[in-house]
């Protein structure tokens, strides 16, 4: 691998990992609009972010999730070929968890923002974040915490005449998630050995307006950035990533957002989901994403440079807190999410509605990164051949 040396026509070197996903594009784009040096790890050359023209390099090189090891080594090999420091991105899960239990080997390689083990555990089981946000007295479902098969089969039973819905500990997006209603009849013990341990939460009517609290901490624990985007239509239509999102304020669910991360001792981003409760009006916390969210887009887009704001923040230099942007801005995942979810929509819009803004609204395109939007498509028309894709359409 070649040297990757100082040249002063970069305004920064940065690495993301896992470049498949619409947020790493988001990450490559605005990291290359602001002068910096990207380089983009994928699994295949069929890697989305690859093909960026913001990308500097592309690095084949198996994901956390599949080959932790080859990760590990790709990502070394990477890191060791740079003069100069870059900011490392560690995009999913499987990622984060990495590079957090080897901060030590990668901080002399790379600057990077991540919570502490402990937070960043309780971040990631959602029984343990409802049970801090209770501690906290913020408000949360009914919620009850099952370990085997019995304890669900038993909390199932206590909704009578009601909805609700079941959550393993650990999963992002909608992987394990089922909503069921009184009386319906489910495999406990086939559950518990697919998704292990889970909570037995009321379901909050889809008519409740669901909030993303999108939030960035520096090196010391302070605020550098927050964002509240409105989830307007998602995928799967039974519950699962937005398809179309629009910016938003409200200060209250903020506060309680910062207040939590807080509580962890939070360092770099997350985003806190909330969903209003129609009868009472009160919006009742959800769980924390601890990464980079899939509407990224959408932020940026609204005036809040997560990226580039992160990258200010692992490297300690000083900016002011970004919390003031525009609200009404309109971003939708168009591919295929948003297409999927109006094709699969019972009471869907009429096809007009659907197209009107759809260029300018779809976080694929960028006027100055046209090419992107063509390879979005080919990409993932290649990656739709390999069924160890498909799960991640529910994400």
């Amino acid at each position: 691998m070649n040297r990757i040396t100082r040249d002063n026509k970069y305004a920064g070197y940065a690495v993301v990992t896992d470049g498949l996903w619409r947020k790493s594009v988001s990450v490559v784009r605005s990291l290359g609009k602001a002068g910096y040096h990207v380089a983009v790890m994928g699994d295949t050359y069929a890697t989305t972010g690859f093909w960026s023209r913001y990308t500097a390099s592309r690095h084949v090189c198996a994901s956390a999730s599949d080959d932790v090891g080859a990760f590990g080594r790709g990502l070394f090999e990477l890191l060791g070929s740079y003069d100069i420091k870059p900011v490392l991105f560690p995009m999913e899960d499987a990622s984060i968890v990495w590079c957090s239990a080897h901060r030590g080997e990668i901080l002399p390689l790379a600057d990077i923002l991540l919570p502490p083990d402990d937070s960043l555990s309780h971040a990631e089981n959602k029984a343990d974040t409802i049970k801090l946000a209770a501690n906290l007295g913020i408000p949360c479902p009914k919620t009850y915490f099952a370990h085997n098969p019995e304890e669900a089969e038993h909390f199932a039973g206590l909704f009578v005449r009601r909805s609700f819905v079941v959550k393993p500990f650990h999963g992002s997006g909608a992987v394990g998630v089922k909503y069921l209603n009184s009386g319906d009849k489910i495999d406990w013990n086939t559950y518990f050995v697919a998704y292990g341990p889970c909570l037995i939460q009321e379901r909050i009517p889809e008519s409740g307006e669901a909030l993303g609290v999108s939030v960035l901490m520096d090196t010391c624990g302070r605020l550098a950035a927050a964002f509240t985007h409105k989830r307007t239509e998602q995928y799967p239509n039974s519950g699962g990533a937005s398809t179309q999102r629009i910016s938003a304020r409200n200060d209250e669910v903020m506060r309680q957002s910062v207040k939590l991360l807080e509580s962890l001792g939070w360092r770099g981003v997350a985003m806190v989901e909330w969903k209003k409760e129609p009868v009472s009006g009160k919006y009742l916390l959800m769980e924390i994403n601890p990464r980079f969210w899939g509407s990224l887009e959408l932020a940026v887009r609204s005036g809040v440079d997560f990226p580039l704001l992160y990258a200010r923040a692992a490297q300690k230099l000083d900016t002011e807190p970004a919390s003031e942007y525009k609200t009404g801005i309109k971003c939708r995942w168009l591919l295929p999410g948003d297409i999927l979810r109006y094709i699969t929509k019972k009471n869907r819009e009429g096809i007009g509605d659907f197209m009107r803004g759809i260029l300018n609204e779809s976080e694929e395109w960028d006027v100055s990164d046209k090419r992107i939007f063509l390879f979005s498509i080919l990409c993932q028309a290649y990656l739709a051949l390999n069924p160890k894709y498909w799960k991640f359409l529910r994400r």
